[in-house]
Order: structure tokens, then C-alpha cells, then sequence
């Protein structure tokens, strides 16, 4: 089957384009840069004439591409995750495509950003589109090995030896395994379930700290004896939003790992595709650790 994966040279497409190669799929890339080893379409998003013809040829499509972080404005925004979203269903529609698997967000379920709103928007879009059979995959915070961002920069700060003394309460975060959401995706396009939307998580919640506490063991570190009061946070939160004009907000953009919680119980994905998740933080960190060369030896 050829497959059609916008943002396949990403964190999360580069392995589903491999997984659909290993499986004896014909997956077309599509993104602004082309990769190796298999078809590319080169086009942008926010540029709907550039998509013409991206899914000619192709029975599905999987619908990764769009901004990966929360600080692009609203515009843009609207311009890459909904107008390009709005512009593949044209195309695929157009080519006859059979299945389209749009992977959305946790945060359109639990945050209110011009991202979120995005995405739900986006979301809209597939669920109402004639002619096409569409799914919704809403992953969790993702992780594994080349992950970027956050969870990079906190893996760097656990290798340290001196522990950091991070709050024990705050914010709860689900998450998934790079790896098992590539099964999940896969799952679905070799059996589709039409209409389906999901969220998917390994089945736990993570502090930050617990994050970081399971980074450090995992890297062959003690974890953190010493904990900052919680209340220390909240007040440099609101400190940093009352900085200079242009700013606003920086505060509580900042801390938001600690303060804004985006977590979900739904297990429905694994029980309908019978499966189970793999990975649990914990069980990923002998592969972080090889990824990075961090930590000592266990």
C-alpha cells in the first residue's frame, strides 16, 4: 500500500516511515526538505499549491506535519495545522484516497493555547470531511531516542551530578513511548476503524519531578533527596508574567510543565487494537541513556 505521511522526516515520521517500509508499504514523504530511501513530495503546508498532487497514487494517508511547539503565533498557527490540513483533504479527496489518520494532540483536550485551538480546529476539519474514511490519534507528551525539547533539555539536567531539587507536587503528564504510538498508527491503518478518535498513553502520569527522578535512577544517578516548596514555583510564575511589555505570560509559558496539567485515562486504543504499551519511562532509559551517551554504566 502506498502511504502518504506529511512531516515524515520528523521525530515521529522518520520511524513510522521506517516501520511502514519494514511492513512492505510504499510511504511518500512529504515535508519542506526531502529524506532518503523513499518517495517525497516536497511542499509546505502553509503553501496549499504546493500539495497538488502529493497523494495521487496513494490508498492512505497519515497527517503528522504542522508547527511541533506552542510559540508560534496564532496566525501561523491557523495557516500550517488547519489551512494545510484543509488543503490535504482537497488533495486526498481529490486522488481518491481511502483512509486519512490525522495525529492530533493530547493538548486538544486539555489546554486552551492558540495551539490546542488549533489542532481542535484541525480535528473539526477531519471528522467532517466528505468522502473520506478518517481516524484521530491523539498522542501523549512523546518520547525516545533523537526526542528534542523539553524532555531533552531535562534528560541533559539529570545526567548532572548534583541533583536538582524540583518540586514534588505540581502538574501531571501523561506520555508514550515513541515506539508504541508508531504500533498504534500502524495498527490502525492495516485495520482501520472509521470515525475512531483516540488518546494515547502509556496508562501512567508523571510529575516533572517523578520525570526527573526516573531520569536520574535510569542514568545510574541517586535521585533528589531535597525539594523546593511548591509555592516557590507559583511565585516565580507570577513574577515572570509581569515582565516588560512583549512578554506577557512568559511566566506562566515558562512553568508550564509544573503548572498545567494535560493528562487522560483513556485506554480505549490498546483494548480495540489488542495490544498493550511496551515502554513505561522507566523501562525506556537503558535506550535514552545508550541514545545520549549519558549517565554512568548500571
Amino acid at each position: 500500500m502506498r502511504v502518504l505521511v506529511t512531516g515524515a522526516s520528523g521525530f515521529i515520521g522518520t520511524a513510522l516511515v521506517a516501520a511502514l517500509t519494514e511492513a512492505g508499504h510504499t510511504p511518500r514523504g512529504l515535508g519542506r526538505t526531502t529524506g532518503p530511501g523513499q518517495e517525497w513530495h516536497r511542499a509546505d503546508l502553509a503553501v496549499p499549491a504546493s500539495l497538488h498532487g502529493c497523494c495521487a497514487g496513494c490508498e492512505a494517508v497519515i497527517h503528522l506535519g504542522g508547527i511541533a511547539h506552542t510559540k508560534a503565533s496564532a496566525a501561523h498557527h491557523i495557516q500550517v495545522t488547519v489551512g494545510g490540513t484543509e488543503a490535504l483533504l482537497a488533495e486526498a479527496r481529490s486522488a481518491g484516497v481511502q483512509h486519512l489518520l490525522f495525529v492530533s494532540s493530547i493538548k486538544a483536550e486539555c489546554a486552551d493555547d492558540d495551539y490546542a485551538k488549533s489542532r481542535r480546529a484541525a480535528e473539526d476539519l477531519i471528522r467532517e470531511a466528505p468522502g473520506l474514511a478518517t481516524m484521530i490519534v491523539r498522542p501523549a507528551l512523546v518520547y525516545g531516542p533523537g526526542m528534542r525539547g523539553n524532555l531533552d533539555r531535562l534528560l541533559t539536567l539529570a545526567a548532572w551530578p548534583l541533583p536538582l531539587p524540583l518540586p514534588r507536587d505540581g502538574a501531571r503528564r501523561s506520555m508514550v513511548h515513541r515506539d508504541d504510538l508508531v504500533r498504534v498508527l500502524m495498527a490502525l491503518i492495516a485495520a482501520p476503524r472509521p470515525g475512531a478518535s483516540y488518546t494515547v498513553t502509556d496508562g501512567k502520569s508523571y510529575t516533572l519531578r517523578e520525570i526527573y527522578d526516573v531520569m536520574r535512577v535510569g542514568l545510574g544517578r541517586s535521585p533528589a533527596r531535597q525539594a523546593l516548596p511548591f509555592w516557590t514555583v507559583t511565585q516565580a510564575a507570577w513574577l515572570a508574567d509581569r515582565c516588560p511589555p512583549g512578554r506577557a505570560r512568559r511566566g506562566t509559558r515558562l512553568f508550564a510543565p509544573l503548572l498545567e496539567s494535560c493528562v487522560s485515562d483513556d485506554q480505549r486504543v490498546w483494548a480495540d487494537l489488542g495490544m498493550n504499551p511496551r515502554y513505561g519511562l522507566a523501562s525506556a532509559m537503558r535506550e535514552l541513556r545508550a541514545s545520549r551517551g549519558l549517565g554512568r554504566a548500571l
